[in-house]
């Protein structure tokens, strides 16, 4: 979240805490905090509108706190080269998101921006510092969201290394069904939020090829296909043939 969003702030949640709850309580990491904890993010945060398009933070500048969508989508993306970006995540209601450098202060790691209009919790740098100030194991809550998301990314680049194209989209595909699964309690069947776009851009191939390797895994029962969305039936599957 970057400190030009600020112009976009909303007032604090007031009455509407506990529906913001309810939105935060699909995610596993905070619905698994103290109820004290809780309490204390959702009141010293802010809500933020960003309208399509809209650039939430940037690659390479500072943020200014770390935020989880509330409604609507944000997409990740990263620039490995001048012109040249990749997607690396579309984050759902409920998904926190720039919690690296929120924590450590260091710079964002990658891009956000808001994929349709999307309203957001922001928690401020200062804000965390001032409850880990307060209670020393308010970090240890922090940073078990951080933690706990290694071993995804770790599969994640494992397999966006892979030479084959279709095993790289059936691991890339299977990574993205887990994290929802892990992040935000989805069941098998997962409904991904990926146009044939999205996904050509996340394995790093032209539309045309991503739409035949498509079509392959569909003709498999692997996943199901439908308007900016792909349905992975069985993670697992995908994992095992990838």
């Amino acid at each position: 979240m970057s400190a030009e969003a600020a112009r976009s702030e909303r007032s604090d949640p007031g009455e509407d805490t506990v529906r913001i709850s309810n939105v935060l309580r699909r995610g596993h990491w905070y619905s698994e905090l103290p109820a004290a904890v809780q309490h204390e993010i959702v009141t010293r945060a802010r809500v933020r509108d960003f309208e399509k398009g809209a650039v939430i933070s940037l690659q390479g500048s500072p943020v200014a706190g770390m935020a989880a969508v509330l409604s609507g989508q944000v997409k990740l993306v990263r620039q490995a080269r001048p012109g040249h970006e990749t997607l690396l995540c579309i984050c759902e209601p409920g998904f926190w998101f720039a919690e690296y450098a929120a924590l450590t202060g260091d710079r964002a790691l990658v891009t956000a921006i808001a994929r349709c209009r999307a309203r957001l919790l922001v928690l401020p740098r200062a804000a965390i510092q001032q409850m880990i100030g307060e209670d020393a194991g308010a970090f240890r809550h922090f940073a078990m969201l951080a933690i706990r998301r290694i071993p995804l990314y770790v599969k994640a680049f494992i397999h966006a290394s892979s030479l084959e194209p279709e095993a790289r989209l059936r691991g890339q595909l299977a990574v993205l069904a887990q994290i929802k699964v892990e992040e935000l309690g989805a069941q098998a069947p997962v409904d991904l939020p990926y146009s044939q776009s999205d996904l050509a851009s996340l394995i790093g191939l032209s539309r045309q090829t991503t739409n035949q390797l498509i079509q392959a895994l569909a003709a498999q029962r692997l996943i199901e296909t439908g308007f900016r969305q792909i349905r992975v039936l069985s993670p697992d599957a995908l994992l095992d043939r990838a």
